[in-house]
């Protein structure tokens, strides 16, 4: 009962996280956008650019701006439904199954990555979380999506080359998506 209360707890915790992110990602785009108009003036020339700081044009602060835009795109709980949606629409989408072996070997969606982290200590736990391809976004999930938001939050925490993650809130839709993904591969 304790650890059904405290998990209820960190995702009542992860819910606010969320709604609160996305309050402050609505702001950044507007103060992002707001920048860019601005600051739309080009040099017109290689003494200008020379006086900008640089011989391609780009300021410092573009610079900088340009890094915060890649930052990592936090999508959070995803019902099971927009989960698949999200799949067959996703290129080189990373599904990360983080349920116990046996789970896993029962039913899993194919070609799913397993990171078993009932079963492992937090270094091996941290260890698979680092051999996520870099550079791909990537779809997490458990069983039930009761253990999935405490292991997206440590991805959250460890890596910052992911273009965009998300976690299934709820029961994935095995069936669905690999009868999708065997059509896809022309496996019918």
């Amino acid at each position: 009962m304790k650890r059904i209360t405290v998990l209820l707890a960190a995702m009542i915790f992860l819910l606010m996280l969320t709604v609160c992110a996305d309050g402050q990602q609505e702001k950044y785009v507007d103060d992002v956008s707001s920048s860019v108009e601005s600051d739309s003036r080009q040099p017109e020339n290689e003494e200008e650019n020379r006086l900008e700081g640089t011989e391609s044009g780009t300021t410092q602060e573009d610079t900088e701006m340009e890094k915060e835009t890649q930052e990592m795109e936090k999508l959070g709980a995803l019902s099971p439904e927009d989960a698949l949606k999200y799949m067959q629409e996703t290129e080189n989408l990373v599904i990360v199954d983080v349920a116990a072996t046996r789970w896993y070997n029962e039913e899993h969606f194919e070609g799913a990555l397993n990171i078993p982290i009932e079963e492992l200590d937090r270094s091996e736990e941290d260890a698979l979380f680092m051999e996520i391809p870099e550079g791909c976004p990537v779809l997490m999930h458990c069983r039930l999506g009761m253990i999935v938001p405490g292991a997206y939050e440590r991805v959250l925490e460890l890596r910052d080359d992911i273009p965009q993650i998300a976690y299934i809130d709820g029961a994935p839709l095995f069936q669905e998506y690999n009868e999708w993904k065997r059509s896809q591969d022309g496996r019918d």
